[in-house]
C-alpha cells in the first residue's frame, strides 16, 4: 500500500520553513498552492502508485463500429448513486488487453491512444464480459427490455450478448432472444439495476430466465486515473497526500510565499530544491517499474530508456 502523509504535518513542516505559525488567512492561501503543486506533481509521471489502476473490466462503446472506445468516465459504483462515476475515471491508458492480465496468461495486448471522447481501440475484436443477470424480460414486439441483477455500464447504441433465456414459443424464438442485441437505450433504475431496451420482432408469451445472463462488450484497462482530490483540512478535503510528494510541495510552497513576498532570488533557490526533491522521486519510480509490465520500453544502439 502506497505510504501517504497527513496535510496537517506537511503544513507543520512548510511553517517549519517558514520560521513562524501561520495565519488563517495564509493556511487558506497555503491550501491553494498546496494543490496547484500537487497537481504540477501528479502531471510528471503516469505511473505514481497512489492512481495507478491495474487490470479493470471497463465498458467499450461500440456503437459505431468504425470507431471503438472506452468512455473516460462508467457511471458505475458499489456504493455511491447512478449519477455517480467510478473512482478510477481515466487520465492515461497504459495497457489495454483482451482478458483478465492477471487471469489469464498471453492476453492480446491491443494499441490505444487517447481521443476526445475515450480511449481509442483500433484494432479492437468485440469480446463480451462484464457478466450479470436477468431479473425481468417485459415489452412486447418489437420493443423489449432488459432488466439486469447488477447495475452495469451500457451504452445506447452498443451491444450485448444474452444466453440462458427460455421461452415457452420453441426453439426458433429462443434463439432469437439468445442472440447479440443493439441498444435502443439505457436507463438506471436503482444504484444496482440497469434497464437495458432493444428491438426484437417476435412473440414472447413467457419466460424462463433463471439462467440467463447479459454480457457486455469490454476490455481490460492499466491506466492512471484521475487526480480528483482537494487536499486541506475543509470539509469534505482529503487530508492524507502522497508520501512521494511531501518534500516537493513543502518546499515549493514556501518557493511560491517567497516569490510573492517580492524575495525573487531566494525563491528560486528555493524552487530548486523542490525540483530536485520531485526528481528524486521521479527517478525512484524508474528504478522500481523499470522491469515491470506497466512500462513502455525504448532500445537503441545508444539507449535503453524506460518511456
Amino acid at each position: 500500500m502506497s505510504q501517504v502523509e497527513t496535510y496537517a504535518n506537511l503544513v507543520s513542516l512548510i511553517e517549519s520553513y517558514h520560521g513562524a505559525t501561520l495565519i488563517d488567512i495564509e493556511k487558506t492561501r497555503v491550501r491553494h498552492l498546496v494543490n496547484a503543486r500537487a497537481r504540477s506533481a501528479y502531471r510528471e509521471s503516469d505511473l505514481w502508485e497512489q492512481f495507478l489502476v491495474t487490470g479493470e473490466e471497463r465498458i467499450v462503446n461500440d456503437s459505431d463500429s468504425t470507431r471503438l472506445y472506452v468512455p473516460f468516465q462508467g457511471t458505475t459504483s458499489a456504493t455511491a448513486g447512478v449519477t455517480s462515476t467510478k473512482s478510477g475515471d481515466i487520465d492515461t491508458v497504459l495497457r489495454a488487453h483482451d482478458a483478465n492480465p492477471f487471469a489469464t496468461k498471453s492476453v492480446r495486448e491491443y494499441e490505444v491512444f487517447m481521443g476526445k471522447d475515450g480511449v481509442e481501440l483500433p484494432g479492437y475484436k468485440v469480446t463480451y464480459g462484464a457478466e450479470t443477470g436477468m431479473t425481468a424480460l417485459n415489452g412486447g414486439s418489437p420493443n423489449y427490455q432488459f432488466l439486469t441483477s447488477d447495475k452495469r455500464d451500457a451504452i445506447t447504441g452498443g451491444t450485448i450478448s444474452v444466453t440462458g433465456v427460455v421461452t415457452s414459443d420453441g426453439t426458433a424464438t429462443d434463439a432469437l432472444v439468445n442472440d447479440t442485441h443493439t441498444l435502443t437505450n439505457v436507463s438506471y433504475l436503482t444504484d444496482s439495476q440497469t434497464y437495458l431496451d432493444i428491438s426484437l420482432a417476435t412473440t414472447i408469451s413467457s419466460v424462463n430466465i433463471s439462467s440467463a445472463k447479459i454480457k457486455f462488450p469490454v476490455v481490460f484497462l492499466t491506466y492512471k486515473r484521475q487526480l480528483t482530490e482537494i487536499y486541506g483540512d475543509q470539509i469534505g478535503d482529503t487530508t492524507n497526500i502522497p508520501l512521494e510528494w511531501k518534500d516537493y510541495i513543502a518546499l515549493g510552497v514556501y518557493a511560491d510565499m517567497l516569490a510573492s513576498d517580492g524575495f525573487h532570488e531566494k525563491s528560486l533557490a528555493w524552487e530548486g530544491r523542490a525540483n530536485k526533491a520531485l526528481q528524486r522521486e521521479l527517478e525512484r519510480i524508474d528504478r522500481n517499474r523499470a522491469h515491470q509490465f506497466v512500462n513502455h520500453r525504448v532500445r537503441t544502439h545508444a539507449s535503453n530508456q524506460a518511456r
